[in-house]
């Protein structure tokens, strides 16, 4: 039996265990990416960086016993590192794009994804050197780390539509999302142990810090390896007309044809719109969510602990989204069921606990196991008859319309939390969507793009996405400085989310991808002329 899937054209028939091996290999590389984003970026460089930052933004003659000047200090500090990451992000949106082009055209889309993996391992492991004082270091190597991992994931995304079938890319997308998590929240529950627990075995909380930055670029470069040695290189798509002859010009060629045919691609630059603006939210939840419970003076190890347990809600609410809009699956009503269910009942919850608290952590755990018992029951007996016909209409962008409706909820939630057990609550909420939505975003816009100009595509998709991490940053570090509120702050970022979903329902994606398919062809038809 055989499956067909484009990898070096596109009618290349290959069997289905060696499809099942290519694709896996190209899930594994989530796994190992999200090792940065997890335990570096999310968890443990925030906090860290604060920590050994605040001092020096202490006001002239304040003591670090001075609570008050100490939480000034912070917010500072805080608001400087929100900053730096929309900078570092803006470096990485303006490069994208033309080392996409520059992968299609010369056929180096995976060779470019290990050069930007080994650059970025190394920048993250060299965060072992980081002590207090050495906050001008840290920005640096936080930069640079910033901006290759961030090559690194549009790489690896523009090659989703060479490994997976057009029928298969919402599985597969979501497949990669899944084991991002589950990869991530591994290593990052062995650093958070370490962390927890390094009075016991003899070594001070700074060093087990470092000692989790250092072990993501070992973690990333050993499991980079399934898709080095199983996922085969693209065919490259020079220029059919007009090549200079040179890569690089011919990449800003490439750029300028593209621009200049951007109403060609109306739907698709729709979507890199509503993309941009939704994931300015999304990027900022991500990004700031320790920073944010830092400058409210909420325990690190709670902290930590909330987003070690997101990474392991988000696995199996990824694979449930990414079969929400699958026709085929049996129970997609009931995935549905689960999603409203927490996205309504959490905040219910976070009510309860904000008016009538205060709810202990062990509590707030034995609220949402009961409140997931009592969803899933629900949602398989009664649910998914309920949403039945509520279901039929989620074809794959209102689900992930569905997603973003319940992330609007976060940062008003976040506004008024007063407790760790809120804090943890909203973690929980964040899983439920946090890997859905994206995964079926990227499928949405992998359906919108030809497959021979994936590279700058996905380039161009990596740009919206690294302008997504702009705005969002540095909105919440500017409100922060003029109100010194992380309230006021984490607030802002609803209108991002807002915009978004009115972006993304313009979005026609079935006219999108039936221009993607005829662009496709029209290009195949031109190089075998040639």
């Amino acid at each position: 039996m055989t499956a067909e899937i484009p990898l070096t054209t596109s009618a290349e028939p290959i069997q289905k265990a060696e499809y099942k091996k290519r694709t896996l290999s190209w899930a594994w590389y989530d796994w190992a990416d999200h090792s940065y984003i997890t335990t570096t970026a999310s968890t443990f460089f925030p906090p860290y960086f604060i920590a050994i930052a605040a001092p020096a933004f202490l006001a002239a003659g304040a003591a670090i016993s001075d609570p008050a000047a100490m939480a000034l200090a912070r917010d500072t500090a805080s608001n400087i590192f929100a900053i730096s990451v929309s900078v570092a992000l803006f470096v990485a949106a303006l490069l994208a794009p033309l080392l996409g082009a520059l992968a299609d055209i010369t056929g180096r889309r995976k060779r470019l994804l290990i050069v930007s993996t080994i650059a970025a391992s190394v920048f993250s492991s060299t965060m072992f050197i980081l002590t207090t004082g050495m906050w001008q270091m840290g920005l640096v190597l936080y930069f640079f780390s910033q901006v290759t991992m961030n090559f690194c994931l549009g790489f690896s995304s523009s090659l989703l539509p060479h490994v997976a079938r057009q029928d298969d890319m919402n599985r597969v997308s979501s497949l990669g999302y899944a084991m991002g998590y589950v990869g991530g929240g591994l290593l990052l529950a062995l650093n958070t142990a370490l962390y927890l627990f390094s009075d016991k075995i003899g070594i001070d909380s700074s060093l087990a810090v470092r000692i989790a930055f250092l072990s993501v670029g070992v973690w990333w470069i050993a499991f980079s390896l399934p898709i080095i040695l199983n996922v085969p290189e693209p065919p490259s798509t020079p220029l059919a007309h007009g090549s200079r002859g040179n890569a690089v010009t011919d990449a800003f060629i490439r750029i300028g044809h593209t621009i200049r045919a951007a109403r060609q691609y109306k739907e698709l630059f729709k979507m890199l719109i509503a993309f941009w603006f939704y994931m300015e939210g999304i990027g900022a939840i991500i990004l700031l969510a320790t920073s944010f419970g830092a400058a409210l003076g909420l325990n690190t190890s709670v902290l930590i602990s909330t987003l070690l347990m997101t990474q392991f809600v988000a696995f199996p609410y990824a694979l449930l989204y990414g079969r929400i809009p699958v026709e085929s699956s049996h129970w997609r009503s009931a995935f549905t069921s689960m999603v409203v269910w927490s996205g309504i009942t959490f905040p219910l919850m976070g009510v309860y606990a904000n008016l009538y608290g205060p709810v202990s952590i062990p509590m707030a755990f034995v609220m949402i196991a009961v409140n997931q018992l009592l969803g899933l029951a629900f949602s398989f007996l009664i649910g998914r008859h309920w949403l039945a016909g509520f279901t039929r209409q989620l074809n794959t962008k209102r689900a992930v319309i569905l997603g973003l409706v319940i992330y609007t909820v976060i940062p008003i939630w976040g506004f008024f939390l007063k407790s760790q057990a809120e804090f943890f609550l909203i973690g929980w909420m964040v899983g439920t969507v946090q890997g859905g939505t994206q995964a079926l975003s990227r499928t949405i816009y992998a359906s919108l793009t030809p497959r021979a100009k994936s590279g700058e595509f996905f380039g161009l998709y990596g740009l919206s996405e690294k302008f997504a991490g702009i705005l969002g940053p540095l909105l919440y570090g500017l409100v922060g400085t003029v109100t010194h509120n992380p309230r006021d702050s984490i607030l802002s970022i609803v209108v991002f989310f807002l915009v978004g979903i009115y972006m993304l329902w313009r979005v026609d994606d079935k006219k999108g991808a039936e221009l993607a398919s005829a662009e496709e062809a029209q290009i195949e038809l031109v190089h075998a002329a040639d």
